[in-house]
C-alpha cells in the first residue's frame, strides 16, 4: 500500500451519504488526531472486510456519548487507518498481534502520514534539521503553518493535533509549549510492516531508496540501523536476500504483505 487510492469515502446513509476526507478540506491542515484513540481501537475491529461495520463498532468503542461526535470521531480513524477504502487483514492482525506495543503505535502512525500528508512535510522541514537538539518549539510550527497557509484560521488546532500524533505514536514528547524528539531503535515488526507496504509487491529493492524514503524517515528510526535491521530481517526470513556488491545494493522479498502478516500471525517468522 503506497498511497490512498481515493481522498473520499462515503457511508450510504439512506438516500444521503456522509463525506470523509480531504475532499471537504481546502487544504492540508487537520484539526484533530485522533491517533490515540485508533491505536486503542484498531485491535478490537471484528473480522470483516466492509467499512460500515468496521466504522460502527469504533463508534460504539469511542469514550464519548455525543452522537455526532462519535460519528466524526470514528470517520476520522477509518479514513487515515484504511486510506485503500477497506478494513484490510493486514492492518486489522497486526494490530491484534501488537495491542499494546510499539509496534502497532508506529503502524498506526504510518498508516496516519500516508494519509495526513502535512506530518512528513513538517518532519522533514521542521524536525529532522533539528534532530541534534531534539526539540522544537510549538510556535515554530505554527509559525511555519501560517506561511504555508496564511489564510487559513485552523492553525492552533492543527498544531495541537499534530503534536498529539507525534506524541501518541512515541515518535515525541510532549513538554509544555515543546515537543522532544531523537532517533529510535527500530521495531522489527513495525519495520517490516513498513517496508512491505512501501514496497508494494514481492520483488528487488534498491537499499539506498530505503535510506531515503520520507515516510520511513519520518518514522525517527535510527539511519545507522536501517540496514543492519534489513539484514535481521533477512535472518528471521523476512528478506529473502540481500546483496552488496560495489554500486549495488538490493534486498529482495517474496512475499506480500497479507502473507507477512500472517507469517507473524503463525509463528513462521519470528519478528
Amino acid at each position: 500500500m503506497k498511497s490512498p487510492q481515493t481522498d473520499l469515502f462515503q457511508e450510504n446513509k439512506g438516500d444521503n451519504f456522509v463525506n470523509i476526507g480531504k475532499a471537504k478540506r481546502k487544504n492540508n491542515l487537520f484539526g484533530k488526531a485522533m491517533l490515540k484513540e485508533a491505536i486503542r481501537l484498531l485491535p478490537t475491529i471484528p473480522e470483516t472486510n466492509d467499512l460500515l461495520i468496521a466504522r460502527h463498532a469504533i463508534r460504539a468503542n469511542l469514550r464519548t456519548s455525543a452522537k455526532e461526535t462519535r460519528r466524526r470521531h470514528s470517520d476520522y480513524i477509518v479514513y487515515r487507518m484504511f486510506p485503500d477504502g477497506t478494513p484490510d487483514f493486514p492492518m486489522r492482525h497486526f494490530a491484534k498481534l501488537y495491542e499494546g506495543r510499539q509496534e502497532l503505535r508506529d503502524v498506526a502512525f504510518y498508516r496516519f502520514i500516508m494519509v495526513e500528508t502535512l506530518m512528513p512535510q513538517i518532519i522533514q522541514t521542521l524536525v529532522l534539521p533539528y534532530i541534534g537538539a531534539g526539540v522544537i518549539e510549538r510556535h515554530s510550527i505554527r509559525e511555519y503553518l501560517a506561511g504555508k497557509y496564511p489564510e487559513a484560521k485552523s492553525i492552533k488546532d492543527c498544531v495541537q493535533a499534530i503534536a498529539e500524533a507525534l506524541v501518541a505514536s512515541g515518535v515525541a514528547r510532549s513538554e509544555k509549549h515543546r515537543l522532544l524528539f531523537s532517533y529510535r531503535e527500530i521495531a522489527l515488526a513495525s519495520f517490516a510492516f513498513i517496508l512491505y507496504s512501501e514496497c508494494g509487491q514481492p520483488g528487488m529493492y534498491d537499499i539506498a531508496k530505503v535510506e531515503n524514503n520520507p515516510m520511513i524517515q519520518s518514522m525517527l528510526w535510527r539511519p545507522d540501523r536501517l540496514v543492519p535491521s534489513l539484514y535481521e530481517l533477512r535472518n528471521r526470513g523476512v528478506i529473502s536476500k540481500i546483496s552488496e556488491i560495489d554500486m549495488f545494493r538490493q534486498f529482495t522479498i517474496t512475499m506480500t504483505l497479507r502473507e507477512l502478516v500472517e507469517a507473524l500471525e503463525d509463528k513462521k517468522i519470528l519478528v
